[in-house]
């Protein structure tokens, strides 16, 4: 739900994908390295509470179709070494009649760092429509998810997300989601953030305010409580 969750991270590509859109349009090829605070996704750290830096790479041919790697610094348990989580993905948007947007994703996370790591590998089917690209909702099937030795199963994701662009390059947003684990752990919970975002040409920077409810914090314990994330992004 955030700049480190994937569903933003997706949101961006599939916002992207679809401005790209025209069947006259070149090849374009989209970098980033960032660093950040702490690396969540849907509310849970994935680097016990470090820094964590990615590098990502995403390919826009012009079509409506993308493809996307990323590598990120992970832990994923306190015990754990420094890991790497690598992450791959498909996908075709396209833009509807009155500026709505609808896009379909399909991604494989890999997780490398000490010999358990490798149970928290997972894929995941996302769709995704957009308003004015500025409200974006999402449902993310996972049909292999587990945490710790809990078995792989069927997860299921539903996250709201909006933005608004305020003056001088500041951005204002939130989102709200709502992670189904019953088929996992048992149970679910809801997470959220809110924040600002300022882009200064190739460069932006992320505040947000990650929060989860009683629920995630009652299976998960300190890996979801509520904190502060900031992040820096350099486009390229």
């Amino acid at each position: 739900m955030s700049f480190a969750a994937s569903p933003i991270r997706w949101l961006a590509s599939f916002a992207l994908a679809v401005a790209l859109h025209a069947p006259a349009a070149a090849a374009d090829w989209q970098f980033e390295i960032s660093a950040a605070t702490d690396k969540v996704s849907r509310g849970m750290e994935l680097s016990d509470g470090r820094p964590s830096a990615t590098l990502a790479a995403s390919w826009y041919p012009g079509n409506g179709f993308f493809a996307g790697v990323s590598a990120s610094s992970v832990r994923v348990f306190p015990a754990a070494p420094t890991g790497v989580e690598f992450s791959t993905d498909v996908g075709y948007a396209w833009r509807t009649v009155d500026d709505w947007s609808v896009g379909l994703m399909l991604s494989h996370y890999q997780f490398l760092g000490g010999s358990e790591a490798a149970r928290y590998n997972y894929d995941e089917l996302v769709l995704t429509t957009g308003w004015h690209d500025l409200v974006f909702a999402s449902v993310a099937v996972s049909p292999d998810t587990a945490f710790g030795w809990s078995p792989r199963s069927f997860a299921v994701s539903y996250d709201l997300v909006g933005h608004v662009p305020l003056v001088h390059g500041w951005m204002a947003t939130a989102g709200i989601g709502y992670y189904d684990l019953h088929s996992v752990t048992g149970s679910g919970y809801v997470y959220g953030d809110a924040g600002l975002t300022y882009q200064y040409r190739a460069l932006q920077f992320d505040l947000l305010y990650v929060l989860t409810n009683g629920e995630a914090k009652k299976q998960f314990g300190s890996s979801v409580s509520d904190r502060w994330v900031a992040d820096v992004i350099w486009h390229f």
